[in-house]
């Protein structure tokens, strides 16, 4: 199919000279689609971003992993495939594996008429990374007082692009309009690209400084991110800021009638990735983040002897 439709190869031979240096390397993986936010780009007409978010996805959960990214592969599922509107996602993951560090290893095109209805197209990657081989996290680690940071994101990122789309009304020409409240179009703030951590976390990871648990907010909104980051063995208490939320959430909660306990359930809140540190080490933490960039935001807690997420105003 790429032969037909006149697209480039790829290179499908990863370099693995640095697992010799590993004591007891393990290879780890995850899949990541964009399938929702492609529904929207669809619309707009708009696939250069739609390749950043598959990969920065992707390449996100390996580094929470603390894995050393090496490579994604893709498949593209559409009725009829155009090659210009292919070739945009690619170039947008080629341009984060760049970002990345990695290779961009094989890309597969499936035209599947029955399937899909003109100009839809589903996105899924599959990307690898290695480690050294550590045991999983367990709860006799967390104590009360751990802190929870955040890391912004760049705004929705991969989560919760159905229910925006119903509660909104979205089309074409809503996410054309311009909002003095958001600054720009509805449109451009829907298809900001997700935010790659690699950088934040490979410093964090490297400063020597125990990251107790660390996950990317994506699939299910910011409280299944928090459970995921306790290993839904603790809970948690949460600053709820008194101001209100950026434009974009605030558009959603209001306009959308969306509560903000289902916003929480649904978004990600405008927090891309979650980490656990002791509360002696939480200082440190945040000023490493900074030192790399990051406005990084003390959210709250962990509560040991608690299964819930309690917020509270700060």
């Amino acid at each position: 199919m790429r032969e037909e439709l006149g697209l480039k190869e790829l290179e499908n031979e990863i370099p693995v000279s640095h697992f010799k240096d590993m004591d007891d390397p393990v290879l780890v993986t995850t899949t990541t689609s964009v399938s929702d936010k492609l529904y929207l780009a669809a619309q707009m007409q708009r696939f250069d971003t739609i390749g950043i978010d598959v990969t920065a996805s992707a390449v996100n959960d390996l580094l929470a992993m603390r894995a050393k990214p090496l490579m994604i592969a893709d498949t593209i599922s559409c009725a009829k495939a155009k090659p210009e509107k292919i070739e945009e996602m690619e170039a947008g993951i080629q341009s984060a594996c760049v970002t990345s560090g990695i290779r961009f290893a094989d890309s597969q095109v499936k035209e599947l008429p029955d399937v899909f209805s003109y100009d839809q197209y589903d996105l899924v990657g599959f990307a690898v990374g290695v480690c050294e081989c550590q045991e999983k996290v367990r709860s006799s680690h967390f104590r009360d007082g751990d802190v929870i940071i955040g890391l912004p994101s760049n705004g929705l990122h991969n989560d919760g692009y159905v229910t925006a789309r119903k509660k909104l009304y979205l089309s074409k020409a809503s996410m054309e309009i311009y909002y003095e409240t958001l600054g720009a179009t509805l449109g451009d703030l829907l298809m900001q690209p997700t935010k790659l951590y690699k950088r934040p976390l490979e410093a964090a990871f490297a400063s020597g400084i125990e990251i107790k648990s660390c996950v990317q907010v994506a699939r299910g909104g910011f409280d299944a991110a928090v459970r995921r980051l306790l290993y839904n063995r603790a809970g948690a208490v949460i600053k709820q800021g008194k101001g209100k939320m950026t434009p974009l959430y605030d558009m959603l909660h209001k306009d959308g009638n969306i509560s903000r306990e289902q916003m929480r359930c649904t978004f990600n809140m405008g927090v891309g990735m979650l980490l656990l540190v002791a509360e002696e080490n939480a200082d440190a933490m945040m000023e490493l983040l900074e030192n790399e960039g990051e406005e990084p935001l003390l959210l709250g807690l962990m509560e040991r002897d608690s299964y819930t997420i309690r917020y509270i105003k700060s």
